[in-house]
């Protein structure tokens, strides 16, 4: 009977999905990391032939109790909490759950966009508050998302998946990646371009990469000052990747029209970040990937991961130390 730890709090919504996709007969235990003590963890994974993660960090010394486990799969795309120099060590295969969240992630970046470019939230509050349309709402600071040129910065499930969202929008799409992507260019007329061009000739830059050593800041002073001045940046991907300081001095000397922001250099984000003084973005809080439509594809796909690897299969999705 495979035995698989799933460090996830037990009432989460995805923990309730999940459990209608354990394999029969498979010994499944969830257990909360934050309440639970480092014994018990280790106690749990002792054994354990595999281990999934989703909100969670397995402290090192639980690590490298998992002598058994033969992978740790994550119910997330972004690995950047994961110690990949000890799992690396330990000889322990990574995985993630990319893809299962595209969807979700690819309409935040519309709803991103399009609540910067309508000022939704700026109306939102006018209306609430009797004054009907304010004055930056009357439609010459408004805009379309239609014809306008996007740059995205990673072509992969996420990235990918915005390029299929915007076949509505009739955009001209650019894309920059570490891989050139010819099936992309043939089917949604996508062209390969470097990050300083895509920067410079873009309305709409989406930055849709990993928090690695080589993406940590990519997105900084210099490159801010490629950008128009008319253009908009959108982050869903990870808060680091963009220099937030540079971020910030770039709005609000207008070198850019906005931004739109669902990920911080430092989570939960302080209540007086100076992102939030400013007038020209839109904020939420990392909640691009989880949707009611995402948890049962991140649960079936973690087990189908796991059932792969211990039918002597290899794993989908494996990442390794960069």
């Amino acid at each position: 009977m495979p035995k698989v730890a799933y460090f996830i709090p037990p009432e989460s919504p995805m923990a309730t999905i999940s459990r209608e996709f354990i394999p029969t007969g498979w010994d499944v235990t969830m257990m909360d990391a934050s309440v639970a003590t480092e014994q018990e963890q280790i106690d749990l994974i002792s054994d354990a032939d595999a281990m999934i993660v989703f909100g969670a960090k397995p402290k090192e010394s639980v690590l490298r109790a998992a002598k058994n486990v033969r992978l740790y799969q994550l119910g997330s795309a972004g690995y950047d909490g994961v110690d990949m120099q000890l799992t690396g060590e330990l000889g322990m295969p990574v995985a993630t759950a990319s893809g299962t969240n595209a969807e979700g992630v690819a309409e935040q970046f519309i709803a991103l966009t399009l609540a910067l470019y309508r000022h939704l939230t700026w109306v939102d509050v006018s209306v609430r508050e009797g004054g009907w349309i304010p004055e930056r709402a009357r439609g010459m600071e408004t805009f379309e998302i239609l014809g306008k040129t996007v740059g995205i910065v990673g072509a992969g499930y996420i990235g990918s998946t915005v390029m299929r969202l915007l076949s509505g929008f009739n955009c001209n799409i650019l894309y920059h990646d570490v891989l050139v992507k010819p099936e992309l260019e043939q089917k949604y007329g996508a062209k390969p371009v470097s990050l300083d061009e895509l920067l410079s000739e873009s309305d709409i830059v989406t930055v849709h990469v990993p928090l690695l050593d080589s993406t940590r800041h990519f997105i900084s002073t210099r490159e801010l000052a490629l950008m128009k001045e008319s253009a908009i940046l959108i982050n869903t991907s990870r808060g680091p990747t963009v220099d937030q300081a540079a971020l910030v001095e770039a709005l609000k000397a207008r070198k850019i029209w906005g931004a739109g922001i669902d990920v911080f250099e430092t989570e939960p984000a302080a209540a007086d970040n100076p992102l939030f003084a400013l007038d020209n973005i839109v904020v939420s809080g990392h909640v691009a990937g989880p949707t009611r439509e995402s948890f049962p594809r991140r649960a079936e796909f973690a087990f189908a991961n796991i059932k792969r690897v211990l039918e002597g299969e290899e794993a989908i999705n494996i990442v390794t130390a960069t």
